[in-house]
């Protein structure tokens, strides 16, 4: 309160002093310093208000992040696939051949992983090898191409699958060999899961569901030259399925290397299952000298 007031107070108390009861003199004075006090008030709540305002609009920007592209969303789906045990179930076809139904079980934790046809033939995976089974028109293929004769007994012939289950370092090999058995010139789903997080072009082309699960469908391509005498490049396209969990649950595919022309549709579940695979006995299994 500053002397001018003070002042007119004193005045107002001396003056009342002859004021008939019920008249108050002061009344206007302090109703106009109410109303400048609640003034004060509204402008400092308005403030607080328009920086929360501002503070939620800040946060809400902030917040804002991008979500993953398909690209980083196929790729995280098929490193989390490819750590994980599961069963699969694959209809694969050559060119020229009629389709092949396989089932399979993989546990890359262990390095173990197994896929047999509807015709029986079978192939493991244990101990970073692959190992095929030497049917006759394969032991015939492979020392008419070798130039050499697998000994008497010997009933499985072993690759190496040094970084994953088979797949296309395993075509590879076969088709160098110039054999490519039509039940199991097949794309292990290990080595397909292990191809996707190395794609450069992927697309979400919409939903996608299956049985007990529902979730996002992409398309992706992809192409590798493996050099050598041969000049073999892998071509691959096709689509994924990854489920609301981030796993990968369909995974088509037509690829091409050399001469060969194939197309493989998987279906994954039953993930976190028990897989009990072992290497084929010592004594009947053939090693090539680049296996």
């Amino acid at each position: 309160m500053n002397a001018t007031e003070e002042t007119v107070r004193h005045l107002f108390a001396a003056a009342t002093e002859d004021v008939p009861p019920g008249i108050d003199l002061l009344r206007a004075v302090r109703e106009q310093s109410a109303s400048r006090r609640r003034t004060v008030r509204v402008r400092v709540a308005i403030s607080a208000g328009t920086a929360a305002v501002v503070a939620a609009a800040a946060g809400i920007t902030l917040s804002a992040v991008q979500p993953p592209s398909a690209l980083a969303q196929v790729r995280k789906a098929a490193e989390a696939t490819a750590r994980q045990s599961y069963h699969v179930r694959s209809v694969t076809g050559l060119k020229g051949n009629g389709p092949v139904t396989l089932n399979g079980e993989f546990d890359p934790a262990r390095g173990v992983g197994e896929e047999t046809s509807g015709t029986g033939a079978q192939v493991r995976f244990a101990g970073g090898y692959m190992y095929l089974p030497l049917s006759d028109a394969f032991r015939a293929a492979f020392e008419k191409n070798r130039g050499i004769s697998i000994p008497a007994g010997k009933s499985w012939v072993r690759f190496p699958a040094p970084l994953r289950p088979g797949g296309t370092d395993t075509l590879v090999n076969l088709t160098q060999f110039g054999i490519g058995p039509s039940d199991l010139g097949q794309v292990s789903p290990q080595d397909l899961l292990g191809l996707l997080q190395s794609v450069s072009q992927v697309r979400q082309t919409g939903a996608a569901a299956g049985h007990g699960w529902t979730g996002t469908a992409y398309s992706f391509t992809y192409t590798r030259d493996f050099g050598g005498p041969l000049h073999l490049v892998l071509r691959v396209k096709g689509t994924v399925g990854v489920d609301r969990e981030g796993r990968v649950r369909q995974l088509d595919a037509d690829y091409s290397i050399g001469n060969t022309r194939q197309r493989s549709e998987m279906t994954f579940g039953d993930f976190g299952a028990l897989v009990s695979v072992s290497a084929p006995p010592a004594s009947e299994v053939y090693i090539p000298l680049s296996g």
